[in-house]
């Protein structure tokens, strides 16, 4: 089968209606080619990322959800430039998650940003104690300032890791680079969802949940701690589906 047709064929299956039925072979499937689109190409650029999309779509306060007005104008990037992503070892795979340890605002939006603030310094690779932040933070990594203004997590550590049952799921760290923590934003209409950290140096895994068919989790939780199907989408991060 072409792999285009199997993509759509794929996404239809995994994203849609019957996305509950969809089976680890199939998610497994569509992580590969996805990551295989967003490959790049010489010479084009990266497009603009949700994040860019994300800013001044709305002038409510971050923390409320909502505040973002639905009939304001989206940045949509240009389709020419789709695939040109710089490349990591991440897998653009599927997920959604249920869990807890210092969850912040779950099912909760952190709320919506009015104005394009930029990202703070990104994290050094050299201290990186997570393989997610040795790699520098891209358009598509980033997350207005504003929108994690009151949620202690820095812009600046953001890492976009992948998209799972309409979930955007990103990696990050607390203001003091001491912890780790993720947020997550409705892919479909691209509003904040959660954001939950883990702080301090607790050793073990770190399990974040987003609804009630998928655990997100950093580190590797034992069986005690997470049930689901385990999708490995990074190097420190691991999405469990509902069975």
């Amino acid at each position: 089968m072409d792999d285009d047709v199997e993509l759509r064929s794929l996404r239809e299956r995994v994203y849609g209606t019957e996305g509950a039925h969809a089976t680890p072979a199939m998610i497994q499937r569509l992580v590969e080619l996805e990551d295989r689109v967003r490959r790049p190409v010489d010479g084009v650029s990266a497009p603009e990322s949700k994040a860019g999309a994300r800013l001044g779509r709305g002038d409510g306060p971050p923390g409320q959800p909502g505040a973002a007005d639905p009939d304001a104008p989206l940045i949509e990037p240009d389709p020419a430039d789709a695939g040109a992503s710089v490349p990591r070892p991440v897998l653009r795979g599927v997920l959604v998650a249920v869990g807890a340890l210092a969850l912040v605002g779950l099912g909760a939006a952190i709320g919506s940003t009015a104005t394009a603030s930029m990202p703070g310094a990104t994290a050094d690779p050299a201290a990186a104690i997570y393989p997610e932040l040795t790699f520098p933070q891209t358009i598509e990594d980033a997350i207005s300032a504003d929108v994690l203004r009151d949620s202690a997590i820095d812009s600046g550590s953001t890492r976009y890791i992948a998209t799972v049952n309409d979930f955007d799921i990103y990696f990050a760290q607390p203001e003091d680079g001491i912890g780790r923590c993720i947020v997550t934003f409705t892919a479909t209409d691209d509003r904040p969802w959660s954001a939950g950290c883990a702080s301090g140096t607790q050793e073990g895994a770190a399990v974040f949940g987003v609804d009630d068919r998928l655990t997100v989790a950093i580190g590797d939780p034992d069986g005690s701690q997470v049930d689901g199907i385990p999708i490995r989408l990074s190097d420190s991060v691991t999405a469990y589906v509902a069975r």
